[in-house]
């Protein structure tokens, strides 16, 4: 008697919780193998998707398994139960009630007692809706359990990816915790510190492939490590935008970022990004890799027009701006006697499309910031002294935004009325779009500087508690020779360069890094200290009255 043809149907997933030795790939073939036997079948070929969730029909098996259906002479299926099959109860009624029968293929599940060529319309259309109905339940109820256990261990902080990012590996001894990776560490505050030095985000890659540094990638697979990402990547090269995710990622300050995307829900596998205030953010999860003041910086810097040069980037790369339109000024060369003056003057100016020259030298800047710089860690180091001596436990501070929002109505009236003025031709197109950017780029810094107070304020207690560490940094600058780019980056946010004054001496206003922090703690200590003590003087006005004493020819304002 010739035996019935059939194929074998074999599925585990780890997602859903079908880890049980009654579930496992061997106990599937045997039951399958047993009932053959006994019931005529001869099994011609098995098909496994092991690992592969019953949610859906994505699995390679599966689509080969439909593939040799229609193709070979060989019509049955045989399964050890419908959940094997799978556990979508719309797809697998479908299959079950319209592909199978328009293939005309035989589909059996042994432990559901269902033969499809002997089974009645109550069989399939009644009782097997409501076992693949109870399946799709249990499947999105294990999702949810699932989805529950990660939110929890996220908000523990709690690495629960599955490879580290680059510059970390998994701790052996601690599950589900990061330590630094110290063979590529040094890379990424190499990163950091070239990007701070003002390099553009391709020439940090062009430098890391020309000393031949593997990329994350490629770094990852050496190391034995099946790696995938959600990136498209070109692992044998370093490009712009491998750069510019390690500089934006928190990862490197001690801070565990999680949650970023989510499946649409447990029928698929498509994923969506996640609203950056939904993400899971815990602090201090593992040892940060560069400080949170190069972080900063270097991520102040990604915002900035850095062109994409070959060469070393100039000393003021991304610092220098124009206090009345905002653009960045560009550097020029005059021959001189003694060889060659190097100046800067407006971006916008540069090229024909309005403002005012605003001509400083570098070496009246250069010569300046040095005497400035100095003054401001002097000040730093005042302000920090003072902390010591004051009790803040039980200071209060109101938070004022009011100089900054009038600023901003200020910028966004002004941006209303270019439109007026170009219905009037008193600017044309290209001035009209020039302002524009030029008010909005005002507007978002404003943005920006609103969103540093209310964290400053917030983070006032860890301030204080830092007070320590922070003094200890200041240690470091204290008796530098001579400032150097990342100092001064580290320090300095901007320079607004002004026009010269009625006798020709160039004025420039500096903003330095922490400033919202600094003065913070500033109006606190004068507040408690009132009775007692003068008050802190601000910085700028500080550095106005020395530099009108030592330099000539150049005038600082507040």
């Amino acid at each position: 008697m010739n035996k019935t043809k059939a194929y074998m149907y074999l599925r585990l997933s780890r997602d859903d919780g079908d880890e049980g030795e009654s579930n496992s790939i061997t106990n599937q073939r045997e039951l399958i193998k047993s009932y053959a036997d006994k019931a005529g079948f001869k099994l011609v070929k098995e098909f496994i998707d092991d690992g592969y969730t019953g949610s859906n029909f994505h699995r390679p098996d599966f689509k080969r398994m439909l593939n040799d259906l229609e193709k070979k002479d060989c019509k049955t299926i045989i399964v050890k139960d419908l959940s094997r099959f799978g556990r979508d109860y719309i797809e697998s009624g479908k299959f079950l009630q319209k592909t199978f029968p328009q293939m005309g293929v035989r589909f059996i599940s042994v432990n559901d007692n269902y033969d499809s060529e002997n089974a009645d319309v109550s069989d399939t259309h009644l009782i097997l809706p409501i076992k693949n109905f109870i399946n799709d339940s249990y499947c999105r109820d294990i999702s949810m359990k699932v989805k529950s256990s990660q939110k929890t261990k996220r908000q523990r902080g709690e690495f629960i990816g599955a490879f580290a990012p680059y510059g970390y590996k998994k701790n052996k001894k601690q599950k589900n915790h990061l330590i630094i990776d110290r063979k590529v560490s040094h890379i990424i505050r190499k990163i950091f510190e070239m990007k701070i030095e003002g390099y553009s985000s391709k020439a940090i890659a062009d430098e890391l492939n020309k000393l031949g540094v593997q990329t994350p990638g490629a770094y990852k697979e050496s190391q034995g490590s099946n790696f995938t990402t959600g990136f498209a990547t070109n692992k044998s090269k370093w490009q712009a935008k491998m750069i510019n995710r390690i500089i934006e990622n928190r990862i490197y300050i001690g801070v565990l970022e999680q949650g970023k995307r989510t499946k649409l829900n447990y029928k698929s596998n498509k994923e969506i990004k996640v609203l950056e205030e939904d993400w899971i953010r815990v602090e201090g999860t593992h040892e940060s890799i560069v400080t949170e003041t190069m972080f900063n910086v270097a991520n102040k810097m990604m915002g900035r027009d850095i062109l994409n040069r070959k060469s070393k980037p100039d000393f003021l790369t991304g610092l220098l701006y124009c206090a009345d339109c905002g653009n960045q000024l560009v550097r020029r060369t005059q021959k001189t006697k003694n060889g060659q003056r190097i100046y800067y003057i407006c971006g916008l100016y540069n090229r024909g499309k309005g403002c005012s020259r605003h001509s400083i030298i570098e070496e009246d800047i250069l010569s300046s910031l040095d005497f400035i710089l100095r003054q401001h860690i002097k000040y730093q180091e005042e302000l920090f002294a003072r902390i010591r001596e004051t009790d803040l436990s039980k200071t209060e501070y109101e938070l004022d935004l009011d100089d900054l929002l009038a600023d901003k109505k200020k910028y966004e009236t002004l941006r209303r009325s270019l439109y007026i003025d170009l219905e009037e031709e008193l600017i044309d197109e290209d001035e009209f779009q020039s302002f524009r950017k030029s008010y909005q780029l005002k507007i978002k810094e404003i943005d920006q500087q609103i969103i540093i107070r209310k964290k400053a304020y917030e983070d006032l207690g860890d301030i204080l508690a830092s007070k320590e560490n922070w003094l200890t940094d200041l240690e470091k600058y204290k008796n530098i020779e001579s400032i150097d780019r990342q100092t001064l980056a580290l320090f300095v946010d901007r320079i607004l360069v002004e026009e010269k004054d009625q006798e020709g001496r160039p004025r420039i206003a500096v903003f330095f890094n922490d400033m919202e922090k600094l003065d913070i703690l500033k109006k606190i200590i004068n507040g408690v200290k009132k009775s007692n003590t003068s008050n802190l003087i601000s910085f700028n006005t500080m550095a106005i009255k020395n530099l009108s004493a030592q330099r000539e020819g150049v005038a600082v304002n507040g």
